[in-house]
């Protein structure tokens, strides 16, 4: 049964004419009807050819039966036997493909019986491991002109030859086997359209749910939602609905105009869509059944069935609060550059005119006073520009940390005494206990963090005091605080302190952007580290800790 080998070119090869005065078999017909039976319900292609050659054998009894599914171009695509034990069809190698004899019958279209496999001349012998065979009977199973495979039959187990009886029979298997076939595959076809559909279904939940705007689906009459994604249900309603809760105009939501007065309902960019309009940035006001508002930028358009009619439509809401506070944030970040700029600028100009115009008379103290009034200044300009580039520099992901075991007493001296420099009417005490571990930090980025901090300890205590730098260890950490003798914060403005271009509670004749300390919690996160604030209430000061990790590999005895 096998074809292995280039095709014998030779001319004829199929049987003469088969007689029909060999008569009849009515068992073998009858067989084959029971056969044909036997497979016109089953719907899995891969079962249904196995069956069909396995029953072949029912109607004809051969020792080997084999059926060679083909493709649209007539090209054999699967092969199925019967008979051959399967550590035998373990060890025959690949199945034909369409050379040789059982090539012949993929060529001519035509059943063909064959006495003596081995004398005729398009044989090309067995390979290795396949078993003897004798005689062949084949018969395409064919579809109106279309060929579906071809049915191959061998040695008949009372060992006389084949039949025209035989052909007739196993030609009625192939013919009712032809549209079992032909069913089965588009059955396959539409289980395979039905699960892509169905994964196709599921991706593009997994999308929805992942957008950050929200997207509903609106059906005819009534602008019924039938699909809401995650950020939609996120936007109509309270976190604490149910699974699989859909929101309900006018009982968990409305829309109102941008100025807050009603949206009459149909002005609502779902009913314009189902109306076949195209709605593009409608500003609006999501009210919620808990009473809050959400500000929303509105999209809708209809959607059209196969015959242009619109049964559904998608609106699509942006929330647009973040992008109102990231343009409030702006507006103060710009107001605050503006005020805080002006005045180190104001200072460096005037002192710089004074000495370029009037030099020669001003004594020597009153130049000395404006050119440090210009020296600190300048330093104060750059410190802030460089607070703001490293902000930038965070935001957008090109800071990154060097971390290395840092000595936290050296550094905090260091820091403290050149801000000291500026503030004469402070005291810095720096407190370390000698014992303390090193931190696992980026030495550049804590000196920033340890200069915000004193320079606001500094700021929020105009009449001078005591600026403490204490530290312990602690299980996994080194924490490290700064004390201030200052203003002091209340209770319900502490845990604000860290947020960006925001001042809680301060005193509003103090200079500041707001922006030290946001900075300062950044750069410790970066690191790896914590910041906290605390105080015991206005007038009493203020401390902030700073926590980072122990310098990786320290040990006791002070070797790493």
């Amino acid at each position: 049964m096998s074809d292995n080998g280039r095709d014998n070119q030779t001319n004829g090869g199929l049987p003469e004419p088969l007689s029909t005065e060999a008569g009849r078999n009515p068992a073998a017909l009858v067989a084959a009807y029971e056969a044909a039976l036997a497979v016109a319900s089953e719907l899995d292609l891969d079962t249904l050819l196995q069956r069909i050659v396995d029953l072949s054998r029912r109607v004809v009894p051969v020792r080997y039966a084999a059926l060679g599914a083909a493709d649209d171009l007539g090209d054999v695509v699967g092969f199925h036997t019967s008979g051959i034990a399967p550590e035998t069809q373990a060890v025959l190698g690949p199945s034909p493909t369409g050379h040789g004899l059982v090539g012949l019958l993929i060529e001519k279209g035509q059943p063909l019986i064959v006495p003596d496999i081995t004398a005729h001349p398009r044989s090309v012998g067995f390979p290795a491991n396949h078993p003897p065979m004798g005689s062949l009977l084949g018969t395409p199973i064919q579809l109106g002109d279309k060929t579906l495979g071809n049915l191959y039959l061998c040695d008949r187990v009372d060992g006389k030859p084949f039949t025209a009886a035989d052909l007739e029979a196993i030609q009625v298997l192939a013919a009712h086997a032809a549209s079992a076939i032909e069913r089965a595959r588009l059955y396959g076809q539409v289980r395979e359209a039905r699960v892509r559909a169905e994964e196709q279904r599921d991706h593009l939940r997994v999308i929805l749910d992942n957008l950050l705007t929200g997207v509903l689906i609106h059906s005819q009459p009534a602008a019924r939602i039938e699909l809401a994604n995650a950020s939609a249900l996120d936007l109509l309603l309270s976190p604490d609905r149910p699974p699989g809760f859909l929101p309900v105009y006018g009982r968990d939501f409305e829309l109102l105009q941008a100025d807050g007065l009603p949206l009459p309902s149909d002005a609502r960019p779902a009913v314009r869509a189902l109306r076949g309009e195209t709605v593009r940035n409608r500003q609006l006001l999501v009210l919620r059944r808990d009473g809050q508002t959400v500000p929303v930028l509105a999209q809708a358009s209809p959607l059209r069935d196969a015959a242009g009619e619109v049964q559904r439509a998608v609106a699509v809401y942006q929330d647009m609060t973040r992008l109102r506070q990231a343009e409030q944030i702006k507006d103060d970040f710009l107001s605050l550059i503006s005020h805080e700029f002006r005045t180190p600028l104001t200072a460096i100009r005037g002192g710089a005119q004074l000495l370029a115009g009037q030099a020669a008379d001003l004594d020597a103290d009153t130049r000395d006073e404006l050119l440090r009034d210009i020296a600190v200044e300048s330093e104060r300009l750059e410190r802030m520009l460089g607070n703001m580039l490293s902000l930038a520099a965070i935001q957008a992901g090109r800071l990154e940390a060097s971390t290395e075991p840092v000595l936290l007493a050296p550094l905090a001296r260091r820091v403290s005494a050149d801000v000291a420099r500026w503030s004469p009417n402070h005291r810095f005490v720096v407190d370390l206990p000698p014992d303390l571990p090193p931190a696992e930090g980026d030495p550049d980025l804590l000196a920033q963090v340890l200069r915000n901090l004193y320079e606001n300890a500094v700021k929020y205590a105009p009449d001078g005091g005591t600026v403490l730098t204490s530290a312990s260890a602690e299980d996994t950490a080194v924490a490290l605080t700064v004390h201030d003798g200052g203003v002091g914060i209340a209770a319900e403005h502490v845990p604000h302190v860290f947020e960006r271009f925001r001042r809680p509670g301060a005193d509003p004749t103090v200079r500041g952007m707001g922006l030290g300390l946001y900075l300062s919690r950044l750069l410790i996160e970066t690191q790896g580290g914590s910041i906290e604030a605390a105080s015991a209430g206005p007038g009493r000061g203020a401390a902030f800790t700073v926590r980072l990790p122990i310098a990786r590999g320290w040990c006791d005895d002070g070797e790493a």
